[in-house]
């Protein structure tokens, strides 16, 4: 059985966050087409926290294809948090 799988099988999540944190959207790619939700939480937060926090604009687009939903009232509530860079690429998807 292959990393990704075996990591999806027991729950593991932290190749996948460290995926989504260093731009690795192949991989990323991977693990959500092999079964890895895009919405539950990982390591404490749910994945899109990373990629926001990580300016992985690729990231974003594939959780959101993946069923992750991008909420405005998180946005204002977190905007402290992100770089006014991602901050503006999210907002221009909820418009």
């Amino acid at each position: 059985m292959d990393r990704v799988s075996l990591d999806i099988r027991q729950g593991v999540s932290k190749r996948f966050i460290n995926a989504i944190c260093n731009n690795n959207n192949e991989l990323v790619l991977e693990y959500l087409k092999n079964g890895m939700s895009a919405t539950k939480e990982c390591m404490g937060e749910e994945p899109m926290f990373y990629a926001i926090t990580h300016n992985n604009f690729g990231a974003i687009l594939l959780l959101l294809k993946y069923g992750a939903i991008l909420e405005k009232d998180c946005l204002e509530e977190c905007s402290e948090n992100f770089s006014k860079e991602a901050l503006g690429f999210l907002s221009s998807l909820l418009k």
